[in-house]
């Protein structure tokens, strides 16, 4: 079957944060006299900020979700969490001033495109199959302006839309922001593969729908079901659908 659209994480599938994601949160932190390392920012994991908004199928925050103005407070407040817990409560009850100011320097900067880098297989792969008829559509947990951001990294032409969390209020795998993806790609679940780097997020999320998914394994490391197509580079996303095995693959 000819594969009709492609959907795309974000994240560590087409592109990546330079520096890092807790290398700026560390660096806002500075500006504001704050003394917070990458290290001890990332002994903590991202997606347990969103465990307050966690339905049975995946985060859902409508309401924070209504403009852009109430999803920064959303950010900063995450932000200011994330910092409060590097600190230590003492340190942090003395600092609450500066927290505050930390965290809405990282929701500004969280949506500048100069932190953000695309893989250099990710342009190849969008034009590859944007020119074969494949609709393409980001579909990510992330931020705000994240449509701005890919179009200045130039990855927009070959886009269909670009949906985040952040403007659709669920985050994946939730089916609402799978949904959104299928209404502007215009193009079936079963016509659909999705990519990404995580098996509960982006295999599972979209299978949910009737999609197909590759799990995108750049550094070879991961150990997923024995059910779970792996990739390891955006080169290997296939424009039919089962994709072709492997030279010397058991058939």
């Amino acid at each position: 079957m000819r594969i009709g659209a492609a959907f795309f994480d974000f994240d560590l599938t087409l592109g990546h944060m330079s520096p890092s994601h807790f290398a700026v949160y560390a660096q806002a932190a500075r500006e504001y006299g704050l003394d917070v390392d990458e290290e001890t920012l990332r002994a903590r994991p991202l997606d347990d900020a969103w465990d307050r908004w966690m339905t049975p199928l995946g985060a859902v925050h409508l309401a924070e979700s209504a403009s852009e103005a109430a999803f920064r407070e959303v950010r900063i407040a995450i932000a200011a969490d994330r910092l409060r817990a590097a600190l230590g409560d003492e340190r942090a009850a003395s600092e609450a001033t500066a927290i505050r100011r930390a965290g809405e320097r990282i929701a500004d900067l969280e949506g500048e495109a100069r932190f953000y880098r695309l893989y250099d297989d990710a342009l190849p792969c969008l034009r590859r199959l944007s020119e074969a008829g494949v609709r393409c559509v980001i579909v990510s947990n992330h931020v705000w302006r994240l449509p701005e951001i890919v179009d200045d990294l130039g990855a927009g032409a070959y886009l269909a839309g670009t949906i985040t969390s952040a403007r659709v209020g669920a985050r994946k795998p939730h089916p609402r922001i799978f949904e959104a993806a299928l209404a502007v790609s215009a193009v079936p679940p079963e016509a659909t593969v999705m990519v990404g780097d995580s098996v509960s997020a982006d295999v599972r999320g979209a299978e949910r729908l009737g999609m197909h998914a590759l799990l995108l394994d750049r550094g070879g490391k991961a150990t997923p079901p024995a059910d779970v197509r792996v990739i390891r580079s955006l080169d290997e996303v296939p424009l039919d659908w089962p994709p072709p095995q492997p030279s010397g693959a058991a058939s």
